[in-house]
């Protein structure tokens, strides 16, 4: 069972130690459902790892959706964000090229496009921290396993039902969504997701649990 902690200065704490006991980089796995808060979580530690000292990178498994034009024809947009709408094989691969020191482009998600941008963010190989983030990057089925087989620090991060619908809401209606698609958008999709995405809640090291905003 993961250890649980409810503070980001002893969570920051956990990744600090565990850096001074593996070979660099250290690969940081932040996994949980949708609107945990996952992504500001994983940007404050790269930005107080960087203020420590350490070359951090954020590492989003956003950037490995497939492309809309992917999606439509495999029939799959109304679910989008589903385990089966990510390209597993090609995150997996990139996940081993941070392992190994490769320099090459990590993709990231454009909320404007609603589509990936391959030439994300620019991995110099030089990295001493990655922290990887993504809502099935801890499930224990391949491709994904291979990716979590490279992870040095598993972190489940989780909040209550309540607080997720208000903040998917809030995220579906930023995206041009309105009302009554962005109920069927969370009762189809995102909260069936977080069910499944919670099982492998017990594959992490630390469950960080927010119980209210910050």
């Amino acid at each position: 069972m993961p250890d649980r902690l409810c503070d980001y200065a002893g969570l920051l704490g956990a990744v600090e130690a565990r850096s001074n006991t593996v070979q660099p980089p250290l690969i940081v796995a932040i996994a949980g459902p949708p609107a945990t808060g996952k992504s500001t979580l994983a940007e404050r530690l790269t930005e107080d790892l960087r203020a420590a000292g350490h070359i951090a990178v954020h590492c989003p498994m956003d950037g490995f959706h497939k492309p809309n034009t992917q999606l439509d024809a495999e029939g799959l947009r109304r679910v989008k964000g589903r385990i089966d709408t990510f390209d597993a094989t090609a995150f997996a691969q990139a996940v081993a090229r941070l392992a190994k020191g490769d320099v090459f482009w990590w993709p990231r998600y454009s909320r404007r496009s609603h589509d990936p941008v391959p030439e994300g963010t620019r991995i110099e190989g030089v990295e001493t921290v990655c922290i990887v983030e993504g809502n099935y990057i801890l499930t224990n089925d391949e491709p994904w396993r291979s990716a979590a087989a490279h992870f040095d620090l598993r972190i489940f991060m989780d909040a209550p039902d309540g607080l997720l619908r208000q903040r998917l809401a809030q995220r579906h209606e930023r995206g041009g969504k309105g009302e009554s698609e962005t109920s069927k958008k969370i009762a189809r999709t995102d909260m069936p997701n977080a069910k499944e995405i919670r099982k492998s809640a017990n594959a992490a090291d630390f469950l960080f649990r927010q119980v209210v905003d910050g």
